[in-house]
């Protein structure tokens, strides 16, 4: 109780010390520190936000968003209302809750026309409900894709006709709406057609047109050119997919003889594309084969009656034939018809001192080793002269650049979410400031402490030392005259005073001074006359402290 007492004392008196300033500053610094942490604890507690849908219609924002509403979770709505934000710990939850509901629909219908039965509904409601929910089908896959944010499909089924000869094919319309700055590759766009050519009956390929929201037609087919096109764009892969692999496959022999980045490989495919079938027959002279033979036997009587003689005759017919070869070919595709190879060397470096300096010089490489590395080019590529292909080596200087590979490699550390990294910064600005106003205020008080407790230790000294001296000087003095030895010392001190000059000194030296001055001399007498009693007196200071 009594040190509860003391510390209330001691920090009334430290108060009551400060000038209005000081305690202006100390006020502000406190009211600051603890707006700091309630920021602080602010920041923290509030939950962090992730996306539960991009790129949502309209529609969908407000039914998504009155849901969220029922369920009273937060949310955030960010880039026109477009994308919608909920507390991380809830997004799947929130999604599979949501899926369930059939949200985000995109505001397109699929079969679920049918989910509820209508009686006496008409056979052309029912096949215009069967084309809508075919349409919404379509265009819901069709928005699954990457870069497609929309799309629309529009289906034309003719009437059917008694003759197949007169039936009309069905047509198909499609608009997609593209991502920014996403441009639909070929590719995509031909496995969207040949998708929705697939899902509906009797539609080809050649009756679909696809288009985007700004007009440009992204596939149309022609009947007649669209094989042609397509055959011309297999062409130039095959031919890009040789030239790449041959020129790698060079440029990796001679990075390994001559160093990496001392050789330049290009390489130029000329392919044979034409479909050849042919028919051969091939005769042989020199061979005869036998594949048939007749033999015919005749007989002549005698000219006269009397004539008795017979003749027979035997006559032998044989056919033959030429052997014959019949050869039906049909030559591949692709077949390489020239090959063409450019090869660009680097000189020779070396380093060389001039005028005292180390300079870079290049040197030519000998021919011995350039006939050599063509040698090595024509084997690895395959070079026949008998399509006449054609290998060029240059030998010039140019300069080279190592590869980085751990630069490049380097994985990316930056935070994805502009969001985290403002409350990561504030969070930090705010930490550094409490710890200096903290620190600042700390410093202050312990100064101001010190201040104070050599104060009170001075004037508790004071008092203790005139008690004590008076308690043990009255054996040997009375009390009156230890009082007029204090009153002389006094009137020495003030005409000491009096004879030191007059100016900013004098100022200095204030009453206050002289008590002390006074009270120290009191304390040395004392202490050497007592020693023991001054050791006492020491002490019992010590555990009052305590």
């Amino acid at each position: 109780m009594a040190k509860a007492k003391a510390s209330a004392d001691s920090i009334r008196n430290f108060i009551n010390s400060l000038t209005i300033k000081q305690k202006i500053v100390i006020g502000v610094s406190v009211v600051t520190t603890f707006v700091l942490i309630i920021l602080l604890i602010s920041i923290f507690n509030q939950p962090s936000y992730g996306v539960l849908f991009a790129d949502l219609s309209q529609q969908d924002a407000s039914k998504v968003i009155e849901y969220l509403s029922s369920q009273k979770i937060p949310y955030q709505i960010e880039d026109n209302g477009s994308v919608i934000k909920v507390p991380r710990d809830k997004i799947y939850e929130t999604r599979i809750e949501l899926a369930g509901k059939g949200l985000p629909s995109s505001g397109t219908i699929g079969y679920e026309l049918f989910d509820k039965t209508t009686m006496g509904m008409s056979d052309f409601m029912q096949k215009l409900n069967y084309k809508r929910a075919l349409e919404g089908e379509l265009a819901r896959t069709i928005m699954g894709q990457e870069g497609i944010e929309g799309a629309r499909v529009h289906l034309v089924f003719p009437e059917k006709s008694i003759f197949k000869d007169e039936q009309i094919p069905p047509t198909a319309s499609v608009v997609i709406k593209l991502r920014d700055n996403y441009k639909l590759p070929k590719e995509k766009a031909a496995a969207i057609v040949n998708f929705i050519s697939s899902s509906v009956e009797g539609l080809t390929t050649n009756n679909i047109t696809l288009i985007d929201t700004k007009g440009r037609l992204l596939w149309k087919e022609d009947a007649e050119n669209n094989s042609m096109s397509f055959a011309s764009t297999k062409q130039y892969e095959i031919k890009n997919s040789i030239e790449t692999y041959l020129a790698q496959k060079a440029q990796n022999l001679l990075d390994n003889v001559l160093g990496f980045g001392n050789a330049l490989v290009q390489v130029n495919v000329d392919l044979n594309f034409n479909q050849v079938e042919k028919t051969m027959e091939i005769y042989d002279p020199e061979s005869q084969v036998v594949i048939s033979e007749q033999v015919s036997t005749g007989s002549n009587s005698g000219i006269s009656v009397g004539d008795t003689t017979q003749q027979s005759n035997e006559n032998t017919i044989t056919n033959y034939e030429v052997s014959k070869t019949i050869q039906k070919v049909i030559e591949e595709t692709g077949n390489i018809k020239r090959l063409s190879v450019a090869a660009v060397i680097n000189d020779i470096p070396k380093t060389v001192e001039k005028d005292g300096k180390q300079v870079v010089e290049y040197t030519p490489r000998p021919p011995e080793q350039i006939r050599k590395i063509e040698e090595l080019l024509k084997g690895a590529l395959g070079i026949s002269q008998e399509r006449n292909d054609v290998i060029s080596i240059v030998n010039i200087p140019f300069e080279t650049k190592p590869l980085d590979d751990e630069l490049n490699n380097q994985p990316s550390s930056w935070l994805d979410d502009k969001n985290e990294i403002i409350n990561l910064i504030l969070v930090i600005l705010a930490i550094a400031g409490s710890i200096l106003l903290l620190k600042n205020l700390t410093g202050k008080i312990k100064s101001e402490k010190v201040h104070i407790g050599t104060v009170d230790s001075e004037r508790l000294s004071g008092r203790t030392s005139e008690s004590q001296l008076g308690k043990l000087d009255t054996k040997e003095k009375p009390q009156t005259e230890l009082s007029a030895a204090g009153k002389s010392t006094l009137l020495e001190i003030k005409k000491k005073r009096e004879q030191l000059p007059i100016g900013d000194l004098e100022e200095e030296i204030s009453i206050e001074a002289i008590n002390r001055e006074n009270q120290i001399e009191k304390i040395k007498n004392y202490i050497m006359k007592n020693p023991a009693d001054a050791s006492k007196l020491i002490n019992t200071w010590l555990y009052e402290n305590e």
